[in-house]
């Protein structure tokens, strides 16, 4: 058992893909629970030996060039009854599995390593001194069983073309997760945990050419989401990234044209270090393009995700304060980070109505939250306090009793503020206390906290 001791053999064998290898391990745990134990380790051996195959198949039937030839293989063996063949090719099934056919982890390859291993001397006991006849220990024939199941007849085949081809499916279906912890536990399940270091450098290069190739109008509105799964990979499996992604920059985005060149912000954005990876040329570039594009192009393309590069962030700052306020609004609303909270406050504190204030309040404040500090909720409540078209406003204190509870975490650091708050609005609401722009409820969660 793993885990806290829940993984049932019998659960596991229900989740076998394959009918004939679900059949052929139920044969193993039979005779391992008869008592039966070198049978049992043969019949584990069988199961693992034809279910190898059989994802050898799968993969050749979705156009996979090395196992199409294994197969191929297989099929003149059994088609001529080349015995010795079929022998050689059972004995290095193991080695074809794993280097060729990439079926396998590291770890989980050395585990069939021990189970054929142990198959041999359960199968051959002609070839030991009776003294020495192998007796296979119940607990090692369970775990024999259990990483066939878990490791093998239970998991889709993941290789190539294919894997890749199934990684982008996902990636574009709506059922894909959309927060960063999410994505992280799906594709460590689904694709990296069990993945060979060919497949991951992959599915990187594949992240990265998605958005900028001939097909990219696909992933339109996307690209937030890819790059955030680059992120996730970078992080599961970060040597193979940082081997692999400094030199695919530096070359690959030399040949993108300028009508997608600028879609790399939001990679950016996940990875400041892509950006001095980039060849000098295709910097030069990027930088022309975010002085001359207009308002249009440098939202379509999310340029202010790269405001966190300091390289960039002094003109992408000097684009944002030539904007009119309208523009400031929309593009702070969309690109919430820390560079730009203070201007964020000043177009809240500048806010010239009730609903607007309102509206302010939900983009501009709610939206930048994760990204404040104390001495910035202090500003933002002292704006309400001297703009009456904020403090009057009748949803800013629903407004501000969420922003209350959001910052929570700060308020051994904020409650002078939040108090300085409410006593402010109370002198404005002439000592009653209870009246709605006295900020009632925001006094009772200050109290209760």
């Amino acid at each position: 058992m793993v885990g806290q001791g829940v993984t049932d053999i019998d659960t596991l064998c229900l989740a076998v893909r394959d009918r004939e290898s679900r059949r052929l391990i139920s044969e193993a745990v039979t005779a391992y629970r008869g008592g039966a134990l070198r049978a049992a380790i043969i019949s584990t051996w069988i199961a693992v030996a034809y279910d190898i195959i059989s994802k050898a198949r799968e993969l050749a039937g979705q156009g996979e060039a090395a196992p199409k030839l294994f197969v191929d293989e297989i099929d003149s063996a059994i088609e001529h009854q080349a015995v010795q063949k079929m022998q050689r090719i059972e004995s290095d099934l193991l080695q074809t599995a794993n280097e060729k056919l990439l079926l396998f982890a590291p770890h989980e390859h050395i585990a069939f390593v021990r189970l054929q291993e142990d198959r041999n001397l359960c199968a051959h006991p002609a070839f030991v001194v009776e003294d020495e006849l192998y007796k296979p220990a119940p607990d090692l024939v369970r775990s024999h069983i259990v990483h066939a199941l878990l490791y093998l007849l239970i998991q889709a085949p993941l290789q190539g073309k294919s894997a890749v081809d199934r990684f982008e499916a996902d990636v574009l279906s709506t059922s894909f997760p959309v927060a960063s912890e999410s994505i992280s536990a799906f594709i460590r399940a689904r694709y990296l945990d069990r993945a060979k270091d060919v497949l991951v450098t992959n599915l990187i290069k594949w992240l990265i050419k998605s958005t900028f190739g001939a097909d990219r109008a696909r992933f339109v509105g996307k690209e937030k989401l890819i790059a955030m799964t680059l992120k996730e990979i970078a992080i599961a499996k970060t040597a193979i990234y940082d081997a692999a992604v400094p030199p695919f920059v530096a070359t690959w985005f030399d040949s993108v044209d300028d009508t997608a060149l600028l879609r790399i912000c939001s990679y950016i954005e996940a990875d400041s270090r892509i950006w001095t990876w980039l060849s000098e040329p295709v910097r030069l570039r990027i930088r022309r393009m975010l002085e001359s594009s207009n308002v249009a192009v440098l939202k379509e393309f999310s340029v202010f995700s790269a405001l966190s590069v300091p390289e960039l962030s002094g003109e992408l700052l000097a684009r944002f304060d030539s904007f009119d306020r309208n523009t400031q609004i929309s593009v702070a609303a969309e690109n919430p980070c820390r560079e730009l909270v203070g201007r964020a406050i000043a177009l809240y504190s500048t806010s010239g109505g009730w609903r607007s204030a309102e509206a302010n309040g939900q983009s501009l404040i709610l939206n930048f939250v994760r990204f404040l500090e104390a001495q910035d909720i202090k500003k933002i409540l002292d704006a309400v306090v001297a703009n009456d078209q904020i403090w009057a406003a009748s949803g800013t204190p629903a407004t501000l009793g969420t922003f209350f509870d959001l910052t929570l975490p700060m308020l051994v650091e904020t409650r002078p503020h939040w108090q300085d708050f409410v006593d402010s609005m109370t002198a404005k609401s002439g000592g009653n206390t209870p009246d709605h722009y006295a900020y009632p409820s925001i006094r009772a969660k200050l109290d209760a906290a």
